[in-house]
């Protein structure tokens, strides 16, 4: 039975994943018109996009007509800063940021980071001690990442609400609203609130350089080529975003199955060792950037469709992570699975920047979370998604707390 084509429909927001599989046998290269574009789903396609920038650009915002900007005063500011983004960027652009900001999440820094990051999980969690159940997205999956990432930019910890604020203004627009609500004026109040409040600490940081992301970043250089004060204050609200809300949705989305699956529940918490493969599931079986956007740069032909030069594809990674030619049981949640080339962090020279840092903190949480208690259960089996296309991730949800019993936890 063919289900309903547009993405948009608010059954697809809340559950994609038969869509795909339609589109997948049936269309894998297919004209939305709800999207005006090209929706791809297979995964032998969408790696061969995602390794192919010639042809598949990145560079969306600065192709947006002129005439169409110059009528819309937000939509300049937003572009302005977006485009400057390096993952919207192409070589030789993209090249260059990338390589001044190769330094910043190797594994030296994030062996620097990790005692920190421990500490703010476990502050969470004893918050959370003694209580009955918790709100695991309001009450954890948020705010550890959030911190996290303030902290290692080198934002003081009291300014993380006014950077969520901001944050959640942005990825209103980034994340694509399910109704097509128009946010572009809360992006760029966001957006320029945001670069605003960087270039202070950008300010503070070339007069002194701290033990932080920001000093690291404008003492980068290759064979003579450094960031800019403007590189990195619009790059920091990339940051930001990607930083917290993409590792969120990953903790919540990842939980939010595996307690739909007691008896994978209980194999990850009698044998701690898998968590690593456990996270990387999650990744693979809704992982949290369901697609991405590029664009022709000339004129091809995929599976008899004609795209034409300019015209925008939508790729689907969380369609290719369920492909059944790539993964056996796809639609399986099977946090034993050995061979996991998931698509969830991209692939070629786009591969996600943050992604040892995001593994890091996934694995860190869920480990703790296994440890400090004994079983925990949902008490919402339905809980509401945020009405986004290109952001997966759900607006709460509530589990029931029991901690590890003493004796237990000694053993363990």
């Amino acid at each position: 039975m063919q289900p309903n084509l547009d993405p948009k429909h608010p059954g697809n927001v809340a559950d994609p994943y038969p869509l795909y599989a339609w589109l997948r046998e049936n269309d894998p290269v297919h004209w939305s018109e709800s999207f005006r574009g090209w929706i791809i789903t297979r995964y032998e396609d969408v790696n061969q996009i995602l390794l192919n920038p010639a042809r598949f650009s990145s560079d969306r915002f600065r192709k947006l007509a002129e005439e169409f900007a110059s009528r819309r005063p937000a939509v300049q500011a937003v572009t302005n800063v977006m485009r400057e983004w390096f993952i919207f960027n192409d070589p030789p652009d993209h090249t260059r940021m990338r390589r001044l900001l190769r330094d910043t999440f190797t594994p030296h820094v994030l062996r620097r980071m990790e005692p920190r990051i421990q500490e703010v999980i476990d502050g969470l969690l004893d918050q959370a001690a003694g209580r009955e159940e918790m709100d695991f997205i309001r009450d954890f999956a948020f705010p550890l990442p959030a911190t996290v990432i303030a902290v290692i930019l080198g934002s003081p910890v009291e300014d993380i609400d006014d950077l969520k604020r901001w944050s959640d203004q942005i990825t209103a627009f980034v994340g694509a609203s399910q109704d097509e609500a128009d946010n572009m004026e809360e992006a760029k109040a966001g957006l320029e609130n945001m670069v605003e409040y960087f270039r202070g600490i950008i300010k503070a940081r070339r007069a002194k350089p701290r033990d932080d992301l920001i000093s690291l970043m404008l003492a980068a250089d290759d064979d003579g080529a450094v960031l800019s004060d403007d590189d990195v204050a619009f790059n920091c609200p990339l940051l930001v975003v990607a930083g917290h809300e993409t590792t969120a949705n990953l903790l919540g989305n990842g939980l939010y199955h595996l307690l739909r699956n007691p008896g994978q529940y209980r194999i990850l918490r009698d044998n701690p060792d898998l968590v690593p493969r456990a996270v990387e599931e999650f990744l693979r079986f809704d992982g949290p950037v369901p697609g991405v956007v590029r664009i022709a740069a000339e004129e091809l032909e995929m599976h008899g469709r004609k795209i034409r030069r300019g015209e925008m594809m939508f790729v689907f990674m969380n369609s290719a992570n369920r492909d059944p030619a790539q993964f056996p049981d796809p639609d399986v949640l099977d946090i034993t699975r050995e061979s996991n080339r998931h698509l969830s962090f991209g692939y070629g020279i786009h591969f996600c920047l943050g992604a040892p840092l995001a593994r890091l903190e996934a694995r860190l949480a869920i480990s703790t979370l296994m440890t400090r208690f004994g079983g925990l259960t949902l008490l919402n089996e339905s809980p509401e998604w945020i009405p986004q296309i290109f952001l997966r991730g759900l607006k709460s949800l509530p589990i029931a707390l029991h901690p590890l019993a003493p004796a237990l936890a000694v053993a363990k």
